[in-house]
């Protein structure tokens, strides 16, 4: 099991793309600094070979994990 010891670091995105982020946090149900250290995480294994893509991206239609969406 992999030890992540969580350190202050300021991130300074762009406000668009903060915006879609904040969109694409807030579809998966998680915060943007979680979002964001969830994308990191995986872009750093990936690099260093440690993960694949994930098998639910091929399940067959109504099988699929549904996502939750906000009603306003």
């Amino acid at each position: 099991m992999c030890v992540v010891k969580k350190e202050r670091t300021n991130v300074y995105l762009p406000t668009e793309v903060k915006k879609k982020a904040m969109g694409l946090a807030d579809r998966s149900g998680m915060s943007l600094s979680v979002f964001i250290t969830q994308l990191l995480i995986k872009e750093a294994a990936r690099d260093k070979g440690f993960t694949t893509e994930s098998p639910a991206l091929y399940v067959a239609g109504r099988l699929q994990a549904k996502t939750r969406t906000k009603r306003t």
